[in-house]
């Protein structure tokens, strides 16, 4: 079967995920990997999905069922993406919210060739100094120039950070 890459977005309600499902369900679609979040009153949908459909017919079904939703929906085809990254190690990043923050920190990792499997970011706290927490779990071979860079990054943005190692042995 086919893969296809299928994103939804729209205005926070009940019903979105299980309406999606649903489409994906009685298609005969199974849903390979997902991401799904609110975003600042927004309900963001990023899905891997193996199904039979051609991603017009699918794109046609989703918007046929969530158009009382108001959800932007939009599929494609998706190249197979081979060997899946593992993380190796936890980023966070902590301290006064101002712009270049994730632009600053990411590109120190891309300059180390880590590489990205989730980043997460929320403001918070209200008032005159909120705080930006950044959560990245990254894959990367070299311990040391990841500590590095990542401390050197966040030293000249005036942030806080941990990075540590992922333990992967179960028990």
């Amino acid at each position: 079967m086919p893969e296809l890459a299928v994103t939804a977005i729209g205005a926070d309600r009940p019903g979105i995920v299980a309406t999606v499902a649903q489409v994906l369900h009685d298609r005969g679609g199974n849903l390979e990997d997902s991401a799904m979040t609110l975003l600042g009153g927004h309900f963001a949908i990023v899905l891997l999905v193996t199904t039979d459909d051609s991603p017009e017919e699918l794109d046609a079904a989703l918007r046929e069922a969530t158009a009382e939703l108001g959800l932007t929906v939009s599929v494609s085809r998706a190249d197979a993406g081979g060997d899946h990254s593992e993380a190796t190690h936890l980023l966070s990043v902590y301290g006064t919210d101002r712009p270049g923050i994730v632009a600053g920190v990411t590109k120190a990792l891309a300059d180390v060739d880590a590489n990205i499997i989730d980043l997460e970011t929320q403001v918070i706290g209200e008032g005159d100094e909120p705080v930006y927490a950044m959560l990245i779990e990254l894959e990367a071979e070299d311990d040391a120039r990841v500590a590095a860079a990542a401390s050197a990054a966040c030293e000249t943005l005036g942030v806080d950070h941990t990075l540590r190692r992922i333990d992967t042995e179960t028990y």
